[in-house]
């Protein structure tokens, strides 16, 4: 009688994507922070207009912001991957769309200076997460 494990562990490609989309979201974050921490330090204060009030936008904001929309794209093109022959060409489409939309949330920035410093962030992230990941997929890393 043979014994089949019923959770088996994860090996192969897939653990290596696992491991390559966590870096990506890690380097997403870290470099949103710096991002952020660089725009204070020249005095910049990173603030959106929400109705009446102004709302700053911190550091925890950031880097959480940017672990989200990291885990959360990276986690459609692994949906992706195992439903479609070519999944990162769809995914490669949407996630520029996202990317294109997200800029348009600079523009409820309360002054010149937070709406470039926002800007920046958006940048950031989606060229992180979109070049990481078409980086890794093609270099076969994932």
């Amino acid at each position: 009688m043979t014994h089949t494990d019923a959770h088996p562990t994860t090996t192969g490609p897939a653990r290596s994507r696992h491991g390559a989309d966590h870096t990506i979201a890690v380097l997403a974050s870290a470099l949103a922070g710096l991002t952020w921490l660089g725009w204070r330090a020249l005095g910049s204060d990173l603030a959106v207009r929400s109705g009446q009030d102004t709302h700053q936008v911190g550091l925890v904001s950031a880097l959480v912001t940017a672990a989200v929309v990291s885990v959360a794209g990276l986690g459609l093109l692994r949906f992706l991957e195992r439903r479609q022959p070519r999944a990162l060409r769809t995914w490669t489409a949407i996630a520029g769309a996202v990317w294109l939309v997200s800029l348009l949330g600079p523009l409820g920035a309360a002054d010149l200076g937070s709406g470039l410093a926002l800007v920046s962030l958006h940048l950031v992230v989606g060229a992180v997460v979109l070049i990481g990941a078409r980086w890794t997929r093609q270099r076969g890393v994932a």
